[in-house]
């Protein structure tokens, strides 16, 4: 049985996962200096499928990472008014 949270990043892209379930997870994404925070409901195939794969690295296009990192990048992703 899968335990969670699971933390993934994209291969050579500065976008980073936390996969909460077998059914949501959360996405930060750098843009430049923006920052962009999306959480998922998987509730299409797709979407399900997106974070099966993620979870088995599918394809070499995810690497696993620490919590603590996603952390990191987490806190900096806030606004400094936050």
């Amino acid at each position: 049985m899968q335990q969670y949270p699971v933390y993934r990043k994209y291969k050579g892209l500065n976008v980073w996962f936390k996969i909460i379930s077998d059914r949501s997870f959360i996405e930060l994404k750098k843009l430049g200096e923006r920052w962009i925070k999306h959480e998922v409901e998987a509730k299409q195939y797709p979407e399900i499928v997106l974070i099966q794969d993620m979870l088995r690295c599918a394809d070499d296009r995810w690497e696993p990472m620490s919590a603590d990192l996603f952390e990191e990048i987490l806190n900096k992703s806030k606004p400094k008014n936050e």
